[in-house]
């Protein structure tokens, strides 16, 4: 039986995702057999069409005020970047796990050739995994970026686990490189994987770093 105490685990999915991928289900799986609460909170806000991180991370806000205590909160990819944002804007977290973060998420969004289109046309079709099919990304996102640069000079004081894929053209493994060098609080797993980190060796790793946060 799960104790009112037990700290809830809350899983935040990537871009262009849902609460169903594979990294979702496996902590799902996890929280089960180890009697955690477990939340994983769709983050295609308000839709998928008029993205905002701003929608995403007040929604993950708003969520953690319903729960007892500090949960440990897990992030791929966006996700992982709306975790950091949560924990910048004060939220109370035991820990987090981060998966291949998407570290500087705006700057990048805003410098990336491969969004250079995005950019010029205000609009891009992109394939979305958990409605596997395409969908049409409105300009929503561009314009709330502006309120999520500068980010390299957040300090997040949380107990925080990374793990990032050597392999990663995603997010390069730099990124979190650099989050933890300027993050004591902050560990690095580097992993022969790419930003899936669906590799037997990363759901390894993922599971070490679930144990350890709910043994802190």
């Amino acid at each position: 039986m799960v104790s009112e105490s037990t700290p809830a685990l809350v899983y935040l999915h990537g871009f262009a995702s849902g609460p169903e991928g594979n990294k979702a289900r496996y902590c799902r799986d996890w929280a089960a057999r180890h009697g955690v609460p477990f939340l994983a909170p769709d983050l295609n806000l308000p839709s998928f069409e008029t993205l905002t991180v701003t929608a995403q991370v007040e929604a993950v806000l708003a969520l953690l005020g319903t729960l007892s205590g500090p949960p440990v909160l897990v992030g791929s990819s966006l996700g992982g970047f709306v975790a950091t944002a949560v924990a910048h804007r004060g939220a109370a977290l035991r820990s987090m796990v981060l998966l291949a973060p998407a570290v500087h998420f705006a700057r990048r969004r805003q410098q990336s050739a491969a969004w250079a289109e995005y950019r010029a046309q205000r609009r891009m079709v992109t394939f979305h995994f958990a409605a596997n099919r395409l969908r049409l990304l409105g300009p929503e996102l561009l314009e709330d970026l502006p309120h999520w640069l500068g980010d390299e000079a957040w300090r997040i004081p949380v107990p925080t686990r990374i793990l990032h894929g050597r392999l990663d053209d995603v997010v390069p493994v730099a990124e979190s490189e650099a989050y933890a060098q300027r993050n004591p609080e902050a560990s690095l797993h580097v992993l022969e994987d790419d930003h899936g980190l669906l590799a037997p060796e990363s759901l390894a790793a993922l599971d070490a770093a679930l144990v350890a946060s709910f043994t802190l």
